[in-house]
């Protein structure tokens, strides 16, 4: 049983609940500002991941539904990437590939391509409509951390580090099978952006009554959003593990409330 009171960034005791909402609590970091709820995923564990929803037909339709949506955004994510690195060829990994979109773009390009996906549903779903297989194992695992070790050109985390139940962790992980002079790429959103901003007013205005936006953007439902970032404190994570801030995309007034950063590991670098 994890002990909220210990940050799940800066691993400092004293962190105590700020907002109580209808389904989690949100805590605060006294010593980082880190914002977490009081919920971890039980995570699977073997290369099957997790099975439990099976690929119905009302699974594959809502997936379906899914994708022209998520190929637009991820279509502009490709041509970041590119801006950085030559694909045909390169060894690429995307970290929660969802239903495959990403690493199938990744082929089309000429990379060499490998995903993980916890999901057993998204897995499936890939395997029937790109012919991809994706890996039920996280990226803490033996099979990455000794078996890819300094190994990729470019590891990709779209909308997810918001998701895993140790943020820091998981990106020590990807800096550790990262070839030196390799790239990571990620998005998630912004704490600081307007949005939660004035949620977090008309939480204090309202005595708790009203969250605006907080219910949504936390949730205990299982690969739901466990904690969100600020600027600073990615920039300030990611440059402490050893990466190297080559670009940083913010707009915070958008729609999205996304920041995107696209790091390097240096030349010269072990993994």
């Amino acid at each position: 049983m994890y002990d909220f009171s210990r940050c799940k960034l800066c691993a400092t005791n004293g962190a105590r609940p700020k907002y109580t909402l209808k389904k989690a609590t949100v805590y605060a970091c006294p010593a980082c500002g880190f914002h977490y709820i009081d919920h971890l995923d039980d995570m699977p564990s073997g290369p099957q991941g997790s099975s439990a929803q099976a690929l119905d037909q009302k699974a594959r339709s809502y997936i379906e539904s899914r994708l022209p949506g998520n190929e637009k955004q991820l279509r502009k994510n490709l041509q970041l990437v590119k801006r950085h690195l030559s694909l045909a060829g390169a060894s690429c990994l995307d970290i929660g590939a969802g239903a495959g979109m990403f690493p199938h773009l990744l082929a089309e390009e000429g990379a060499s391509v490998h995903g993980i996906e916890p999901q057993g549903v998204f897995r499936e779903f890939t395997q029937q409509k790109f012919g991809i297989e994706l890996q039920g194992e996280t990226i803490d695992a033996v099979h990455w951390q000794e078996g890819f070790k300094g190994f990729f050109d470019l590891v990709t985390l779209w909308d997810v580090l918001e998701h895993v139940n140790f943020p820091a962790e998981t990106l020590r992980d990807a800096y550790s099978v990262i070839k030196p002079g390799g790239w990571l790429v990620l998005d998630t959103p912004r704490r600081d952006a307007l949005f939660y901003r004035i949620s977090e007013l008309s939480y204090r205005l309202s005595g708790g009554r009203n969250s605006l936006f907080l219910e949504s953007l936390y949730s205990p439902m299982p690969f739901r959003h466990k904690q969100i970032f600020t600027l600073r404190q990615l920039v300030q994570l990611v440059e402490s593990i050893g990466f190297s801030v080559i670009q940083l995309h913010n707009k915070p007034l958008q729609p999205q409330n996304k920041m995107v950063l696209v790091c390097q590991k240096q030349p010269g670098n072990g993994a």
